[in-house]
């Protein structure tokens, strides 16, 4: 089933982590990143996912792109997600905020 979508955006965050940092340091800081996330005006949902390549993916879904915009900037300032983002090799990070053209699910 084909469906134009419009009324959300997505986030996607690809990233690795700093040398020396363990899986399971990684997430225990991850709930207060989704406590914060889930506080920002326009939020929907938040997954993150572990690739076999050292990868990690964040998928987040915004209702408007003015809302990710915002909320990715208050994100560098928040005393809640930095615990994380000192964890991640920011300089290969890639982020991205795109607006879904179709989605396909099976019914």
């Amino acid at each position: 089933m084909t469906t134009d979508i419009k009324d959300k955006v997505l986030e996607l965050v690809v990233f690795a982590l700093n040398d020396g940092v363990t899986r399971d340091e990684l997430l225990q800081s991850v709930d207060p990143v989704s406590e914060w996330v889930a506080e920002q005006p326009g939020f929907i949902s938040r997954q993150l996912t572990e690739t076999d390549g050292g990868k990690w993916v964040e998928i987040v879904w915004w209702e408007s792109l003015a809302e990710a915009e915002t909320a990715a900037e208050a994100a560098l300032s928040s005393e809640r997600c930095s615990p994380m983002f000192s964890m991640i090799r920011l300089d290969d990070m890639v982020a991205l905020h795109g607006v879904p053209v179709i989605e396909f699910a099976s019914v």
